[in-house]
């Protein structure tokens, strides 16, 4: 009799409780940036912003868009550089660019950098994998403002994205 008591108690009572699936655990961010500067904002995606396409003469080029709330467009930065791995700069990748365009008030700030604009503003790009685009990116850039525009201060946005 003994014996079927503690039988009925080892196959009684529910199942054990299971921790959800995603109990402790981060979510998948593909894309993480910072903008500090001119505004803070941090922004993360769980899909890529990051990959490699062709320009209209055929070069490989790195795009990166961004959404921001901060800003009319996302944040669009592109280098021509080949899908090879390492360490890039604003030094050594002749074609780049960076744009985005900032409301305040009335008022158009343009936030941009690159080999056609003066000053230039600075980068540094650790491409990690080229497929899928993995790395991370560090970039300061001059914000525009219209004439009679108050784009605030200081008039430079820094950037840090690893994607």
């Amino acid at each position: 009799m003994r014996w079927l008591v503690i039988f009925w108690i080892g196959c009684g009572g529910s199942d054990p409780v299971m921790p959800a699936a995603d109990a402790n655990i981060d979510a998948f961010v593909a894309c993480t940036a910072q903008l500090t500067g001119n505004f803070v904002e941090t922004i993360t995606t769980a899909a890529s912003c990051a990959q490699f396409a062709t320009t209209d003469t055929g070069a490989p080029v790195l795009q990166l868009q961004l959404a921001s709330t901060n800003l009319v467009d996302p944040y669009a930065v592109a280098f021509e550089i080949s899908q090879v791995t390492g360490d890039y700069s604003s030094q050594t990748v002749i074609a780049w660019s960076s744009m985005a365009t900032r409301m305040l008030a009335h008022d158009d700030c343009l936030l941009a950098a690159g080999d056609q604009f003066v000053p230039h503003g600075d980068f540094t790009l650790h491409l990690a994998s080229a497929t899928p685009a993995h790395g991370t990116l560090v970039l300061d850039q001059p914000v525009h403002a219209t004439a009679f525009s108050n784009c605030g201060t200081p008039l430079v946005e820094h950037l840090e994205v690893t994607f």
